[in-house]
């Protein structure tokens, strides 16, 4: 493997633009037909008012993405199995780490000179970005650039002036003795779209912010905190602005940008405790995409003492959840972004021994379906689907294997009054005389993540 990386990089661009070219001449018909129904970003410049780069992608009209972590970006063979899905199948898209919550940048040779400073490019995960960004092109893959934001240890330990502080003195830490900087900084703000705009240059034709959030603490740990600069403006306001302005300095490009969120976001009212407010943030971001992986939910929330179990319920509810908050955001005259789940593409051994395979993946497809919503991203934390294959439809849109083996798709009738509070007071004020579980309350703390819980195996927004 690690020869036939470093031979790989020796390759100049355009030869590997060749030799994926020559890959993709054998692609079926129906792969190529995935792009037919695809368009431009709602609101997008004309091609002739963007920004120049390298040649686009045209954006799917119904995204169905895979993640890829960094590491597996920067492998020719993982590439090449996850080119081998997407060929064969309705991945249409990849969202690609650029920066990850240690800091680090995934590609090679920055221009950014705080991202120098600090160390950022010390460690690229990837040194073929550009041409990997090709070979996506050539495969009709829509490239998602994935950057963490306000989770920056090194940032914060380099330049502690751009940290949370302690309200003690000093710079505040996490549970886990970690740094974060503070989401209120302008400087945290332009250097994370300074990246933004090299992953845009360098052919990425989308920006997904993630950890575009404060830290989810106990309030002890809350109250410790302190945010130089923050004045009265509150949390949720601070990050539907950072997303606002982010948009403005990156419109040129005409890339969508879009938002994760914790899932319990769709049913909490408020922010979450983490500046996660749903109405806020659907009316600004392109596209919003909760986190709804059963394993994250905490017993008794939805009326289910088992989460994890019930994939196709969990996420049917979120989504019912969100998908009606949003309508009422745009009959209220705002536009809104598109509501785009994350799914829980692996299993939670640290939870039970209920094993997430083709079935429950399936199911969970089916439920963003069923709420009427019609794109998807899976999450694993490896990058590994081979697994799931059965569960996903051929590019022509045929019958996965599950369904030609007889799957049948759920019939499940959404009970409203296991709904957000806010949706149930609106429905049948009579009848909303309280939360079904503890977790409906507005000022109920987002679920905490089981202690022993492997961090590898998680993905948190």
């Amino acid at each position: 493997m690690t020869a036939l990386r470093a031979g790989f990089r020796t390759l100049p661009r355009a030869a590997l633009l060749a030799c994926a070219l020559a890959a993709c001449s054998g692609r079926p018909d129906a792969a190529r037909r995935k792009d037919a129904a695809s368009a431009a970003a709602p609101g997008a410049p004309s091609d002739s008012a963007r920004k120049p780069g390298p040649p686009r992608t045209p954006r799917p009209d119904s995204l169905r993405a895979l993640y890829v972590n960094g590491w597996a970006a920067g492998s020719h063979a993982r590439m090449a199995e996850l080119l081998r899905i997407a060929d064969s199948t309705e991945v249409n898209a990849f969202v690609v780490d650029v920066k990850e919550s240690d800091t680090y940048l995934s590609y090679a040779r920055t221009e950014i000179p705080l991202a120098k400073e600090i160390g950022a490019d010390q460690r690229p995960a990837s040194r073929w970005f550009p041409a990997l960004l090709d070979t996506l092109r050539a495969h009709h893959v829509y490239p998602i650039a994935r950057i963490v934001v306000f989770k920056d240890r090194m940032l914060a330990e380099r330049r502690p002036e751009m940290a949370i502080r302690h309200v003690n003195g000093g710079v505040w830490k996490d549970q886990k003795g970690k740094p974060w900087v503070n989401p209120y900084d302008r400087r945290v703000w332009n250097y994370n779209v300074a990246i933004a705009r090299e992953a845009l240059e360098m052919g990425f034709q989308e920006v997904q912010w993630d950890y575009v959030r404060f830290p989810d603490v106990v309030p002890a740990l809350q109250r410790t905190m302190a945010f130089p600069g923050a004045g009265a403006t509150t949390k949720a306001d601070n990050i539907h602005d950072f997303i606002a302005y982010s948009k403005q300095q990156l419109a040129p490009y005409g890339a969508p940008i879009t938002a994760d969120v914790f899932g319990l976001s769709t049913h909490l009212e408020g922010d979450v405790g983490i500046g996660q407010n749903w109405e806020k943030i659907v009316s600004v971001a392109d596209a919003v995409q909760p986190m709804v992986y059963p394993s994250h939910y905490f017993a008794g929330m939805y009326g289910f003492q088992q989460p994890n179990q019930h994939p196709f319920e969990f996420v049917r509810l979120a989504m019912e959840d969100a998908a009606v908050r949003t309508r009422w955001v745009r009959e209220s005259g705002r536009r809104t972004g598109e509501v785009i789940p994350w799914l829980q593409a692996f299993s939670a051994p640290w939870l039970d021994d209920f094993t997430y395979g083709p079935v429950q993946l399936r199911q969970q497809i089916q439920a963003t379906y069923d709420a009427g919503l019609k794109s998807w991203i899976l999450w694993n934390p490896g990058s590994r689907y081979d697994i799931y294959l059965p569960a996903l439809r051929p590019a022509s849109g045929a019958p996965s294997a599950l369904e030609r083996g007889g799957w049948k798709p759920p019939r499940w009738p959404v009970p409203r009054n296991r709904l957000s509070l806010m949706i149930r007071h609106r429905e049948s004020p009579a009848k909303a005389t309280g939360p079904a579980t503890d977790s409906a309350h507005p000022s109920a703390a987002p679920p905490r993540r089981p202690a022993q819980a492997p961090t590898s195996a998680l993905r948190k927004p």
